[in-house]
């Protein structure tokens, strides 16, 4: 996924969190479920058009559904349903409103996202884009071959092992006395 975008699961998850701490009676009841189904099909209502998902597809999405269809898919009254919708809605979670018919009675409700809804989406999309590694990925350190810095350790370490040169020798009289001595003790054991 790109930066910026959304998972479903990212939103349902802060969806979980933040209707408990941001609305009072909430916690408690089934309104969770049917604001869970309703980001299900708000989000898959929400598709671009070359299948892209993320907080503003879901913004401007609509999704037409019959409350009595919402009770029946999740197992709830038709009553209990529109009582949990109508708290939803004053807590600012969704917005919905039904036509009316030309006959009087009312159409299917149309759902969309609440100003509460908007704020957590806007919340997450500023702390998704802010994330940046602190550390590169551990692949992208993995190399074969010895890096710059390893090449001039190595290069070090065997210039230490290399004898001096004559002129360094000539201007170090203790070193040259001790250099002296070692080739006399490996001259004689040999």
């Amino acid at each position: 996924m790109g930066r910026g975008v959304l998972t479903l699961d990212q939103i349902w998850s802060a969806t979980s969190t933040f209707t408990v701490r941001w609305s009072e009676g909430l916690e408690s009841n089934k309104a969770h479920r049917v604001l869970h189904y309703l980001l299900c099909r708000l989000y898959d209502e929400g598709r671009g058009p070359h299948g892209e998902r993320g907080a503003q597809q879901l913004v401007n999405a609509r999704l037409t559904l019959a409350q009595t269809t919402l009770s029946k898919k999740l197992g709830i009254s038709r009553q209990w349903i529109g009582e949990l919708v109508g708290r939803l809605e004053r807590a600012g979670w969704i917005e919905h409103y039904s036509p009316k018919l030309p006959d009087g009675t009312n159409g299917s409700t149309i759902f969309r996202v609440g100003r509460m809804f908007k704020r957590l989406l806007v919340m997450l999309v500023r702390s998704n884009q802010c994330k940046t590694s602190v550390f590169k990925p551990a692949k992208n350190t993995w190399h074969f071959s010895p890096l710059e810095r390893e090449k001039a350790i190595f290069s070090f370490l065997a210039r230490e092992k290399e004898l001096p040169t004559p002129e360094v020798i000539a201007k170090i009289p203790t070193l040259k006395r001790w250099l002296e001595r070692g080739e006399k003790k490996t001259a004689g054991e040999g």
